[in-house]
């Protein structure tokens, strides 16, 4: 998408199959070290000092931590996995007091000694190079995070077996530095081939297999590939059939996401509606022993009928799942997840004239205020703040007018609710700018 959506001044809210409010922003981890490989615990009984314990303020943090790299490279040498650890330890520092380039560089540090100690595809370098990557891409150097990532991914390879699990986060990151480098085909060969590596590990039955087949049928999701998606959900429920009998529990998902995905698209043809409510009479016959499963479903119900109903929809499944939340563990939070912030369940198309996907183009957003009725509607949308000014204004507003939103809750009742945000990001055209934008 050239454009994302998400509740301003927050985080996105939960992914509810809208389509355009783009995923919960997460923090990657390190590339994990497979089974069986070395682990980096400091030799001859050295530990690095808890990063838990260092000083509140950050810059006394890095201060502290780098006198710790000085005495360590004095203790035990420069070329030391000791002192590769405490570069790590460093590096987290940086990155938590906000200086990205020095830990970029504390990093590389690392990642030199652990080479010169044991060459250059040494397995320990794999969770550095991960890490760098990482920060590449938070500081939007797409070109140097592709870089840092298929070097950690090479030497994944060639230590662990070209057909080794392991390498599947790396192939997700990878994917997503594609996307924003605009090279969706790429990008696409990489989910494509982290589902072969885990297809040919477990049979297509087990939960792995499907697990990897719903990840991928997500990733066509999120690219405006509906029909692709309910293929593979299709074929998972063939799969489900033929080894755990009709009226299997493990029906459920694939069924609520083939709803979800024609409403996403904006068809509301029975069979959406249709699949959903055979997800919760399928788990109604067996006692319903998921709540928190049960709510969903019925949350997605819900959706359906505020995006597609001729009437104005009472809420019915909703308070449902309201209900069960109060049965699951943090019920509360996840009711405030679902149903506090304006989130899309039928998401007018906007105009993508003037808008660019190339990485090199530049950011712009718009900052629309709007109140929501107990049925979802929008009204009163109006402009807070938007750069270039004018640019998008009309097309983010219309989006908002004609969109409908999931219904405000509290206490378990639908009810209005005033002064909601929503800010949308973008790059665009310097040329759309200078000649029209949306005023055409």
């Amino acid at each position: 998408m050239s454009a994302r959506a998400q509740t301003a001044g927050a985080a996105p809210p939960a992914g509810d199959g809208s389509g355009q409010v783009s995923p919960p922003a997460t923090t990657p981890t390190a590339e994990p070290t497979p089974s069986g490989a070395e682990n980096s615990e400091p030799a001859n009984g050295e530990s690095a000092p808890n990063l838990e314990q260092a000083p509140a303020d950050p810059k006394q943090a890095v201060l502290a931590s780098q006198k710790h790299v000085a005495e360590v490279e004095e203790q035990f040498g420069k070329r030391s996995r000791q002192s590769a650890e405490a570069y790590l330890d460093l590096a987290e520092l940086q990155k938590r007091a906000g200086d990205r380039q020095a830990a970029e560089q504390s990093y590389l540090a690392a990642i030199e000694v652990y080479r010169s100690l044991e060459g250059p595809f040494t397995p320990l370098a794999i969770a550095p190079l991960t890490a760098l990557g990482d920060s590449y891409e938070e500081r939007k150097d797409y070109v140097s995070a592709l870089s840092a990532y298929t070097e950690a991914r090479t030497i994944n390879r060639r230590t662990y077996g070209l057909l080794n699990e392991d390498q599947v986060p790396l192939l997700d990151r990878l994917t997503e530095t594609m996307i924003e480098l605009n090279k969706p085909a790429e990008a696409d060969q990489h989910q494509q081939e982290a589902l072969r590596l885990v297809e040919r590990q477990y049979p297509p039955e087990s939960k792995e297999a499907l697990a990897a087949l719903y990840k991928y049928a997500g990733w066509l999701r999120a690219q405006g590939r509906y029909q692709e998606e309910r293929d593979l959900y299709m074929r998972a429920l063939k799969t489900i059939h033929d080894h755990y009998g009709k009226d299997d529990l493990r029906e459920v998902q694939p069924l609520a996401a083939i709803g979800n995905s024609l409403r996403t698209q904006r068809i509301p043809e029975p069979m959406g509606i249709g699949a959903l409510h055979d997800a919760l009479q399928l788990m109604i016959s067996h006692g319903a022993p998921d709540k928190l499963a049960l709510a969903e479903v019925l949350r997605d119900i819900g959706d359906w009928e505020a995006a597609f109903s001729k009437v104005d929809y009472d809420g019915t499944e909703y308070r449902r799942a309201w209900q069960y939340l109060g049965e699951v563990p943090d019920g509360d939070q996840i009711r405030k997840q679902w149903f506090t912030g304006p989130i899309e369940v039928l998401s007018e198309p906007y105009s993508m004239i003037g808008l660019s996907q190339e990485p090199s183009s530049p950011s712009g957003h718009v900052v629309v205020r709007f109140d929501l009725d107990k049925y979802g509607r929008a009204s009163n949308a109006m402009i807070v703040e938007s750069d270039p000014p004018g640019f998008k204004d009309e097309a983010m507003l219309r989006h908002i007018r004609h969109s409908r939103f999931r219904p405000q809750m509290v206490a378990g009742e639908p009810v209005a609710r005033e002064s909601l945000a929503m800010q949308f990001n973008f790059r665009y055209s310097r040329d759309a700018v200078k000649n029209k934008g949306d005023k055409q």
